[in-house]
C-alpha cells in the first residue's frame, strides 16, 4: 500500500469515526478498529484502495447504518429516547455551566472590588451593565436626548473577560454539547446525542452501549444538582437584576441641565 493509499484510508476512517460521535468512545475505537483492519486485508488481496473503499461505501452512510443498527436492531426493541425528566436535568445543569459564568464571574468581580478597595467604582461594575449604558447613551443621543452623563470607557480587561465568557458559553453549547456530546448535564444524567440521518436524538448511554458497565453505574449523578440548583437560583436572580439594569438606561431619562 503506498503512503498515498493510506492517507485515502486514514481519511474514510476519520469520516466514519466522525458520524460515529456520541456513541461510547470504547464502542466507537472497536468499531472503527474493525473497520480499518477488513480495509486492508481487502486492499492487500486486490491491491486497489479506492476501488475497496468505492465498494465498502460512503462514509457517512456506513456510520449512519451502523448508528441504526444500534438504535434499531433487528432483534429486539429499538431503543427508546431519554426521559424528559433525565434530559432537563441535563440541560438545566448546561445552562448553569454554560451560561452561569457570564453571571457569576462579573458580579464576583465587582463585590471582591467592593471588599476590597471598600468603595464601588464603575471600572469594576458588570461589563455587561457597562456596555448596556454605552448603547443606551448612543441610542438616546440618536434620538435626540442632550445633557446626557457620558459613560465611561470600557476597560480593555473588562472587555477581553467578557469575550472569554461569550466563547465559553459558545464552546460549551455548541461544540462539547451539541456537537461531541460531552457536556457535564450529558455526562451528569448518562446521556448521549448521536446523529441518525439528519435528526439528532437523545439517548441513555447504557442503552447503546455495546459492553455496558455494571449494574448501577448508568445512574444519575443527581449530587451534582446539590450544587446546580442554589447556583442556578444565584443565576436566575443576578440575570433578572441586568435585565434591570439594562433595560432601566432605555426608559424615558431624566434630562440633565
Amino acid at each position: 500500500m503506498t503512503e498515498t493509499e493510506h492517507s485515502e484510508v486514514q481519511r474514510y476512517l476519520q469520516s466514519v469515526r466522525s458520524g460515529l460521535r456520541g456513541l461510547p468512545k470504547a464502542d466507537i475505537e472497536d468499531t472503527v478498529e474493525e473497520i480499518r483492519t477488513h480495509l486492508f486485508e481487502e486492499i492487500g488481496e486486490r491491491g486497489d484502495a479506492a476501488a475497496v473503499l468505492a465498494d465498502f461505501g460512503d462514509a457517512a452512510e456506513v456510520a449512519s447504518e451502523i448508528v441504526e443498527r444500534r438504535l434499531r436492531p433487528e432483534e429486539g426493541r429499538p431503543v427508546p429516547p431519554a426521559s424528559l425528566g433525565r434530559r432537563y436535568s441535563a440541560w438545566a445543569t448546561d445552562v448553569v455551566v454554560g451560561f452561569g459564568p457570564m453571571l457569576l464571574v462579573p458580579t464576583s468581580i465587582a463585590f471582591a472590588a467592593l471588599a476590597i478597595l471598600g468603595f464601588g467604582d464603575s471600572i469594576f461594575a458588570p461589563v455587561w451593565i457597562q456596555l448596556a449604558e454605552h448603547v443606551a447613551y448612543w441610542w438616546l443621543t440618536a434620538l435626540g436626548y442632550t445633557g446626557l452623563i457620558v459613560p465611561e470607557p470600557v476597560p480593555m480587561l473588562q472587555l477581553i473577560m467578557g469575550g472569554l465568557l461569550l466563547i465559553w458559553a459558545a464552546f460549551y453549547w455548541l461544540v462539547l454539547r451539541r456537537g461531541l456530546s460531552r457536556s457535564l448535564g450529558m455526562w451528569m444524567t448518562g446521556l448521549r446525542a448521536v446523529r441518525l440521518d439528519d435528526d439528532r436524538i437523545v439517548v441513555r448511554e447504557r442503552d447503546i452501549a455495546q459492553d455496558p458497565p455494571p449494574l448501577g453505574a448508568d445512574r444519575a449523578r443527581w449530587w451534582i444538582l446539590v450544587v446546580a440548583i442554589p447556583v442556578g437560583c444565584l443565576c436566575i436572580v443576578q440575570l433578572l437584576y441586568y435585565l434591570w439594569m439594562c433595560i432601566g438606561p432605555f426608559l424615558p431619562p431624566r434630562i440633565l441641565g
